[in-house]
């Protein structure tokens, strides 16, 4: 892993997900220096550790979840003033590819070291702190947590938790399968009766507090920009450094509009 320069302004968060981020030639180097607000990596329980990668023949001895992840970024927040993005927060959606309890109890025990930099929740109130943990995957059901005084991890909801009164402070994220809903393939325009239904899923999350993602979308700039303009919050990409300049380049022509 290469350690990267740090200590950089928190006003131009983009509100995009590093998908499969591993799998980047700079993992979470690439994503960090963009400003990514989320970042995935997909994990497996084996012998007690937590290994990265997106199948069982892709896991590596050194590519663990603390190699690969927590230690960089407890070392950015570290001596970046115990911040990693200044005053936001980034998201690590852990993807969970082995049985949920079984892996979680693993990583339960591993975020300890990390616990000053975690977001958490305590008393029903939540603390944001520099790097928030989301499982998603096979995740632990809700209720499992029901009986922490203090929690450091989140869960990634999906379209069917909206309106089941789940509160945004167990549940911040709703993430679904693009091909579950849409049949849109990113090519041409936006049929306007799926445009109508992707923007009911945005107001329904938005109402809750909680923020959306969608996973399998088309990778394109005519994709991006269509769920920019409906308000998804993080949009999906294999394509850090395009991603980056196709949003650089819409906010320079929302900057010159607005002169």
């Amino acid at each position: 892993m290469i350690f990267f320069e740090i200590g950089f302004s928190n006003n131009n968060i983009i509100g995009a997900h590093s998908h499969n981020d591993y799998k980047n030639e700079y993992p979470l180097e690439a994503a960090f220096k963009h400003k990514f607000k989320s970042i995935e990596v997909d994990i497996f329980l084996l012998k007690n550790k937590l290994y990265v990668g997106h199948s069982w023949f892709e896991l590596k001895k050194p590519k663990t979840i603390e190699k690969m992840y927590l230690d960089p970024l407890w070392k950015i927040y570290k001596e970046n003033n115990k911040s990693v993005y200044s005053d936001n927060s980034v998201y690590l959606l852990v993807d969970i590819k082995t049985n949920a309890l079984k892996t979680y109890k693993v990583l339960e025990n591993i975020l300890k070291k990390y616990k000053p930099m975690l977001t958490h929740v305590t008393s029903d109130s939540v603390f944001e702190e520099a790097v928030t943990i989301i499982l998603s995957g096979n995740r632990p059901p809700i209720d499992y947590f029901d009986d922490y005084e203090y929690r450091n991890v989140f869960i990634d909801g999906r379209l069917g938790d909206i309106g089941e009164g789940i509160s945004y402070k167990i549940m911040p994220l709703i993430s679904s399968d693009w091909e579950q809903t849409f049949n849109w393939d990113g090519t041409g325009v936006f049929p306007s009766a799926q445009y109508d239904i992707l923007s009911e899923l945005v107001k329904s999350v938005h109402l809750e507090k909680k923020e959306i993602r969608f996973w399998a979308s088309p990778d394109n700039q005519n994709t991006w920009g269509t769920l920019l303009l409906a308000d998804v919050d993080l949009i999906n990409t294999d394509n850090i450094e395009q991603f980056k300049k196709f949003i650089t380049l819409k906010n320079s022509e929302k900057d010159i509009i607005n002169e």
